[in-house]
């Protein structure tokens, strides 16, 4: 490899180009006691040395305050980093140690995560959240599973959308079809399922028939 690059970078560092690529960063002095200098090879030697020496340990420590801060999931986590220009490998060795002391696990954040925005989102809404967010489809149909063997989300959801009903209909007397479509447009905006709307809005109307 060739050290095609030393810049000024970010809070006393230095960002260091391998190959025309940035590889990661290090303070000056580091580079000084590596010997780094523009148009001189790294061997995959005196790259393994940085990274145990240096960018795994910096990232394991950077890692952990960031989960310190806010649960992340693994992509999130895995971005944040990236941000930091810490290499693959010592994100990779990060992320494992990470997950051994149990402080990243995707499944717990998924649970958790629906359990608390279940109060007040959609499931098709938690569910593209989750996705953005780098968590597999079977994590997330597990957490929604535990949700409805503990409290019942089709419940809390019914649940959800009478309350929304409610407040944007106070005086279910006033309903005509024009505002009827316009607020099953609000709830299926809100990704709840169209039946699901008309069900609970009918039994609403029942109740003040």
């Amino acid at each position: 490899m060739v050290i095609t690059g030393i810049a000024e970078w970010h809070k006393g560092k230095y960002l260091i180009s391998l190959n025309d690529e940035p590889a990661f960063a290090l303070y000056g002095k580091e580079i000084g006691e590596y010997g780094l200098k523009e148009g001189a090879e790294l061997s995959d030697e005196e790259y393994r040395r940085i990274l145990d020496d240096v960018l795994i340990k910096r990232t394991k420590s950077r890692t952990l305050h960031i989960l310190d801060k806010n649960d992340k999931t693994e992509k999130e986590l895995r971005d944040k980093l990236k941000e930091g220009m810490y290499p693959e490998e010592a994100i990779d060795a990060a992320v494992e140690a990470a997950k051994r002391g149990r402080f990243l696990d995707d499944k717990r954040y998924a649970c958790q995560y629906v359990y608390e925005k279940s109060r007040t989102k959609s499931r098709r809404m938690i569910e593209a959240e989750l996705k953005r967010k780098g968590i597999s489809e079977d994590l997330i149909s597990s957490a929604f599973s535990d949700m409805d063997e503990e409290e019942g989300m089709e419940d809390r959801e019914e649940a959800l959308i009478l309350k929304l009903i409610k407040k944007r209909l106070p005086d279910p007397g006033a309903l005509d079809n024009a505002s009827k479509e316009k607020l099953y447009r609000y709830l299926t905006g809100k990704g709840f399922e169209f039946e699901k709307c008309r069900s609970v809005l009918d039994r609403y109307l029942e109740g003040y028939g």
